[in-house]
């Protein structure tokens, strides 16, 4: 009976295979990360994107409504910045563009969340003091998570993402607060998930100036230029910059009902169903989209077919491999 064990241990991760696509060309959207010191002009070149709806964390965008033409959500939590996300992804609308501003106040944000609540939940443990509560090294296993969550609807997103982040200084690994430059003001592997990044500065003569740290677009000049949204328009066309975006259509009811009757028949652990979500990007079924969902479900019956016929042959082979 070996054989039908092995065969129907193959059979046993439905998932697996469904993750890989035939691969090909792929109509990307503008994601950029462009951070600067204050005056840099992040807000003013990420306003003139088109039709842009903008999430103000720092108060500032009201000093550039008379200038340029842009919706605003004025966030304070972590939790409207991602609803306000959560929207824009699954529902229709004449946006093209989501300007995040900046992304240093949301990570701030994201943290003083969670203090809060390990402050309530963990009494007695070496975080809590009384009044505040210090992170701990696994607490922040909780709060990556969850930022990479959101960054990856930032990416999921058919629009123009523009996130922009503070600046701060750079220290050397040797000597004691040792300057070395300056970088971004954010979760560090911000730069890992965008496709573009520019820092953004101005020049002895007052020129708003961008150096290109990285551009998977390949379109926009090297090294340190003059930069304006005109440059960008011209480098990377108007109907890339323009098109209209087409909302994701997330799992229908009977679809996670479905995913949860061939989850529990499987037997298949709530760790392994949790990694094998995120490589859909998704942290629960709901979070599965329409097509995702049904091709983890296809998957899931071919498994069962398979296994219904080595059942089927085993029965009419019984003593094949005693």
């Amino acid at each position: 009976m070996s054989s039908a064990i092995n065969a129907r241990s193959k059979a046993a991760s439905p998932i697996d295979e469904a993750i890989f696509q035939k691969a090909g060309p792929e109509t990307r959207r503008l994601k950029l990360l462009a951070w600067g010191d204050s005056g840099a002009g992040k807000t003013t070149l990420a306003a003139q994107f088109p039709n842009p709806a903008l999430i103000d964390l720092e108060g500032g965008a009201d000093h550039y409504g008379d200038t340029f033409s842009f919706d605003v959500f004025k966030a304070a939590t972590a939790e409207e910045v991602n609803a306000a996300v959560d929207w824009l992804l699954t529902h229709d609308h004449l946006y093209r563009t989501l300007v995040v501003d900046p992304i240093t106040v949301y990570w701030d944000a994201l943290q003083r969340k969670w203090s809060d609540i390990f402050l309530r939940r963990n009494k007695g443990t070496k975080g809590h003091r009384l009044e505040y509560y210090d992170l701990q090294p696994r607490d922040w296993m909780t709060i990556k998570a969850e930022h990479r969550e959101f960054l990856g609807k930032l990416i999921q997103l058919d629009m123009n993402v523009i996130v922009t982040a503070r600046q701060k200084t750079l220290y050397g690994d040797q000597g004691f607060m040792r300057a070395v430059g300056e970088t971004f003001d954010g979760e560090k592997s911000l730069p890992y998930l965008f496709d573009t990044i520019l820092r953004l500065y101005r020049d002895d003569k007052g020129r708003f100036m961008a150096e290109n740290l990285k551009d998977r677009t390949n379109k926009l000049p090297q090294g340190h230029f003059e930069i304006s949204y005109e440059i960008l328009q011209d480098r990377l066309g108007e109907d890339f910059l323009g098109r209209k975006a087409v909302p994701l259509q997330m799992a229908a009811p009977d679809q996670v009902e479905s995913l949860r009757h061939h989850i529990a028949a499987s037997g298949m652990e709530e760790g392994t169903v949790s990694q094998r979500l995120a490589a859909y990007g998704a942290d629960t079924l709901e979070g599965l989209t329409q097509d995702n969902a049904q091709k983890i479900i296809e998957k899931f019956e071919a498994v069962g077919s398979k296994s219904a016929q080595i059942q089927t042959a085993s029965k009419e082979a019984p003593n094949a491999e005693d």
